[in-house]
């Protein structure tokens, strides 16, 4: 089956965007239109300055001549712009040109939420748990900063071929709000079959509208299908309004209580029953998991070899970290695995680290994909007291509690206290609004930070090191 363009489509034949192929937009070269929905058209770009591909979203002609549309573009335009976060598709740009409206935005060349569930109609519980645990983490850093999605739906999901999840179009629906008629019902600015019921009927909406919809994702996720469809998008509405949301799918799909449960919960009739925030739905998903004995899906760590679970290797394999039994003792060898991240030796029948909580289900070594000069991979390190801990090149959350990455357990570390990342030859951390602070260099921080080699990081009155090693 061929992919489709990680891009929203809809059907639609308009010659002035497809004139727009071949020319120059800007300082952009347009080289094909990859995608087009009721909000936008969407170009694959190159950008000689850069040497690098962008997607770049055109608006409708007709709001540029629109004083007032202009005015709230790039009002938004610059909000959106000034998210930085793992899990978000990054705004390069946006301006106005002879009367041509745009975005320009991180080009990824994958595949969609929408294009994986059209393959694979289903997904399993762990998988579609973990990509809306991603977009959560996503969603959770727009609404920090005052942003509301207002479109959650698998098209604005984008998969890169590791796993990892980017929400796209954040802002969209907001910046053509005001040219709009929301009044009256379904007629807002979003996509039915995922709006919550007050966005539905034009309602004001805040971040718990978001939770709804991701609900509503996950459960088509898990069951192949959305909860309510209709002929018109009028019905729709109404029955998101008044139908309860049919368990009895979630119930034979095998779907776990406690996901159930959440699933229920996200998907309430009335905001103050949801989750209220992005991060109070991130730690109920992921206890949920942990009740249904259930982890997070990745594939084998790299540099462990499947062949030392479940037998034991021959004397002449045994790899430096199996401790070997003396001659004529009659004792087994014990196989061990050596952690990634600390260096603690484990039995291969643990799935996690017991020095560190390291999952060594996640083939987190798979992002390793920037070398440094030794032809390495550049890799995170954090010295804490006596112990050291590594760190791939993904996204690790830094907190108190069971489900970050890394748990350091001082009394003035927040339950998700930060977040470190490596983007472009660069390592980052942001602050999580914890309750004491981030600081680098004795500085704290409120916005994400480039991380040199060297840079003495405190997660409340915890100090660590930070290096870059290969």
């Amino acid at each position: 089956m061929q992919q489709d363009n990680p891009y929203s489509r809809s059907a639609g034949n308009n010659d002035d965007m497809n004139a727009l192929v071949g020319k120059t937009l800007d300082k952009f070269i347009i080289r094909e239109r990859i995608g087009a929905g009721g909000m936008a058209t969407v170009f694959k770009a190159y950008q000689p300055t850069l040497d690098r591909y962008v997607a770049i979203k055109v608006l409708p002609a007709y709001h540029a001549r629109d004083p007032v549309f202009v005015q709230r573009f790039v009002r938004e335009a610059r909000a959106v712009a000034k998210l930085t976060h793992p899990n978000i598709v990054q705004i390069h740009d946006f301006g106005e040109v002879d009367n041509i409206t745009f975005i320009v935005m991180e080009y990824v060349d994958s595949g969609t939420l929408k294009d994986r569930l059209r393959q694979q109609q289903r997904l399993s519980i762990p998988e579609a748990v973990s990509y809306m645990i991603q977009a959560a983490e996503g969603l959770d850093c727009a609404h920090r900063n005052n942003i509301i999605h207002r479109d959650v739906k698998p098209a604005n999901m984008l998969l890169r071929k590791d796993g990892h999840l980017l929400l796209s179009d954040f802002g969209i629906a907001k910046i053509l709000e005001g040219t709009t008629n929301l009044t009256r019902v379904g007629t807002g600015i979003g996509t039915p079959q995922y709006m919550s019921p007050e966005q539905g009927t034009g309602m004001q909406v805040d971040p718990r509208s978001d939770i709804y919809s991701l609900g509503i994702v996950l459960f088509h996720c898990v069951t192949g299908r959305v909860p309510f469809t209709a002929d018109n998008p009028l019905t729709i509405t109404v029955k998101h309004l008044n139908d309860p949301l049919p368990v009895e799918l979630l119930r034979s799909a095998a779907v776990p209580p406690a996901v159930e449960q959440v699933i229920v919960k996200m998907t309430a009739k009335a905001p103050q029953d949801r989750y209220q925030t992005a991060e109070e739905l991130i730690e109920a998903l992921t206890n949920a998991l942990a009740v249904s004995h259930l982890s997070i899906p990745r594939p084998w760590r790299s540099g462990i070899s499947p062949g030392l679970i479940g037998s034991a290797p021959q004397a002449d394999q045994l790899p430096p970290n199996v401790s070997r039994p003396l001659p004529g003792s009659g004792e087994q060898a014990e196989v061990t695995i050596s952690c990634f991240r600390c260096g603690a030796a484990n039995r291969t029948d643990l799935h996690y680290c017991t020095t560190c909580g390291y999952d060594f289900s996640k083939n987190r070594a798979a992002n390793d994909t920037y070398l440094g000069p030794g032809g390495r991979p550049l890799l995170a390190l954090l010295r804490i007291g006596n112990r050291s801990y590594r760190f791939h090149q993904d996204v690790t959350t830094i907190g108190r509690t069971n489900g970050n990455d890394l748990v350091i357990s001082g009394r003035t570390v927040s339950r998700r206290h930060a977040r470190l990342w490596f983007h472009d030859g660069h390592w980052y951390l942001e602050d999580l609004q914890s309750a004491n602070g981030t600081l680098v260099n004795n500085v704290r921080i409120y916005q994400p930070r480039m991380l040199n080699d060297g840079d003495i990081i405190s997660f409340g009155d915890e100090t660590a090191l930070f290096k870059v090693v290969e």
